[in-house]
């Protein structure tokens, strides 16, 4: 997956052109979430008031040298180049109340002082913010954060989509797979935050485990467990990921578990460059694990 290797050249070619046409920043957060699934791109919001105030960038040339604009909202230019990669929205105050108590009570402290500061936040469609840990400098540096965050969506485009429509255990499981997914293809300084992002929705189908009517939820708790142990093969800590499978109970597992947990014990050992017991687990793992699992090997070596 191609993420912005020309994105410096492409800026600056965007920057001395008048081809495009001149577009606004979004103000209604709802037509904005829908742009963003119809187009694959993630919002680049603020606050509207945050908005009012000069807000400096810097942009690179094709040489590396540093382009300084005074206002990153009042330029024309830039507002093209953010629209290429993302969907911007200023959005209304009014609605900081109605959107704080929708995520109070499910987000960490450091989540909600992300959400609550007037930096820019990127955030999927379904509102969840991306870039949390991203610590802004004196002045933002837009060509650096569009090859962290300007990423095409289309890989998660159908969980997001059923995510939205109906949020229960089961779309909350599958987006967060699939974005732990997603985290082997991004570059590294963004995994983190990517993995960050699939353990909230793995939080979200934690909650709903409790409160939709599901029959046999040890299964589904074995899944949110091996699914969350994963994170750790991003972070090549294989050790972890063993210890943590040990007190894993075995007993009455169903297929689809017994698969996740034959793909997490052949990726630690693979890690661990363990090939007699990698290949006691290898014929239980599906051909498209096994190319997950050499794929995460490939990150670290």
């Amino acid at each position: 997956m191609n993420f912005k290797k020309g994105v410096l050249i492409l800026l600056l070619t965007m920057l001395t052109s008048n081809i495009c046409l001149s577009q606004e920043w979004m103000t209604s957060l709802e037509a904005a979430k829908r742009t963003a699934l119809v187009q694959d791109k993630f919002l680049f919001m603020i606050w509207e008031e945050a908005a009012s105030i000069p807000y400096p960038a810097i942009m690179n040339d094709t040489d590396g040298n540093e382009i300084l604009f005074d206002d990153l909202f009042k330029n024309e230019e830039i507002t093209r180049i953010i629209w290429k990669y993302f969907v911007p929205v200023k959005v209304d105050e009014n609605l900081y109340r109605e959107l704080y108590n929708e995520i109070k009570d499910t987000k960490s402290r450091s989540y909600m002082l992300q959400f609550e500061d007037d930096n820019i936040k990127i955030m999927d469609p379904n509102l969840n913010i991306v870039n949390t840990s991203f610590s802004p400098e004196a002045y933002f540096n837009l060509s650096q954060f569009i090859t962290n965050y300007g990423l095409s969506t289309s890989y998660l485009n159908a969980e997001l989509r059923n995510y939205s429509e109906h949020k229960n255990f089961g779309t909350a499981y599958r987006l967060a797979s699939k974005y732990m997914d997603y985290a082997i293809l991004v570059n590294q300084k963004t995994r983190k935050d990517i993995v960050n992002l699939s353990l909230r929705y793995l939080d979200d189908a934690e909650r709903y485990l409790l409160t939709d009517s599901i029959n046999g939820t040890k299964h589904f708790e074995d899944k949110i467990s091996l699914l969350r142990w994963s994170q750790y093969l991003l972070q090549n800590r294989p050790k972890k990921v063993l210890r943590l499978l040990r007190r894993f109970d075995v007993t009455e597992i169903d297929e689809t578990t017994e698969s996740l947990l034959a793909f997490v014990y052949y990726t630690a050992y693979q890690l661990r460059k363990d090939e007699k017991n990698s290949e006691l687990w290898k014929s239980k793992v599906s051909l498209v694990n096994v190319r997950k699992a050499q794929l995460i090997t490939n990150l670290h070596f």
